[in-house]
């Protein structure tokens, strides 16, 4: 009877642990769409992504809606674990570790359905297409290439799209991840363009970023760690102990890729079929 007792006060305790596991994601007050809405609503990509993967390490995630400068002192201080979506400083380094959270960006080309594939700026060159650009936005220095630009003044990305798909431009360099949201949400458009993966930069990982201070994480030295080389992500003097909470984390983050389920969530909100 009392090794029983002993045995069931043990399952307890460690269900009791179970539940007591929770990661803290902050982030700014207003809405990313579709990655979270605005406060208080945080709803969004961040959150089906993050829920599924702390569920998957026995945890649960809390949200915390502030400007982004007290999240970010909060951060660094150990108080919230996590940004979902930050980019890499040297700076930031110092009190923020980096850890892949399966998304990529870069910059994509957009065309009309017929279009023969684009492979760098040269083709938008030698095709003699006309590059729509917003006043003021990134062209990707065109004019080292002779294409000829149009600059409409604070043009959105779908009155750009409208442009092409009326004949009145014929090439628009733009956001991975802002097209493909724009493409989900507006089908009838999406089967008349052709998106041009490889025409403009190879399209980059995103991370979170978790705080050095969390109670949540543990460093170890990194032995890849090479001083010679540029601090990046993956080239740091320590990285995560895969036995910590954040370690785990970043395991469940990679095995969502491999199965298949961070692919599931990406398709609720981006095209995938382009």
């Amino acid at each position: 009877m009392v090794r029983y007792l002993l045995l069931l006060a043990a399952t307890l305790f460690s269900v009791q642990l179970t539940h007591a596991c929770e990661l803290t994601m902050g982030y700014r007050t207003n809405a990313k769409p579709p990655f979270i809405a605005e406060m208080p609503d945080s709803s969004g990509l961040y959150r089906d992504l993050y829920v599924e993967a702390t569920k998957r390490i026995g945890c649960t995630l809390k949200v915390v809606r502030q400007p982004k400068g007290r999240i970010m002192h909060l951060i660094r201080a150990g108080d919230i674990d996590f940004y979902p979506g930050l980019s890499f400083t040297t700076r930031r380094e110092e009190t923020i570790t980096f850890i892949e959270n399966g998304l990529k960006d870069g910059n994509i080309g957009l065309t009309r359905k017929d279009e023969q594939e684009v492979l760098s700026l040269h083709d938008v060159a030698k095709r003699n297409m006309v590059m729509v650009v917003s006043y003021g936005g990134y062209d990707h220095n065109a004019a080292d290439y002779g294409i000829h630009l149009r600059k409409p003044h604070d043009y959105t990305l779908g009155e750009m799209v409208d442009l092409i798909l009326n004949n009145k431009a014929d090439f628009h360099a733009y956001n991975l991840l802002a097209v493909q949201y724009y493409l989900k949400n507006n089908p009838d458009k999406a089967q008349k363009l052709k998106v041009h993966r490889n025409c403009c930069d190879v399209a980059q990982k995103m991370y979170l970023g978790f705080s050095k201070k969390s109670d949540n994480i543990r460093l170890i030295p990194n032995p890849a760690f090479d001083p010679d080389q540029p601090i990046t992500p993956e080239n740091t003097l320590n990285k995560v102990d895969p036995n910590s909470t954040a370690g785990r984390l970043q395991q469940a983050l990679s095995d969502m890729q491999a199965d298949g389920s961070f692919h599931q969530i990406y398709g609720k909100y981006f095209a995938t079929g382009q």
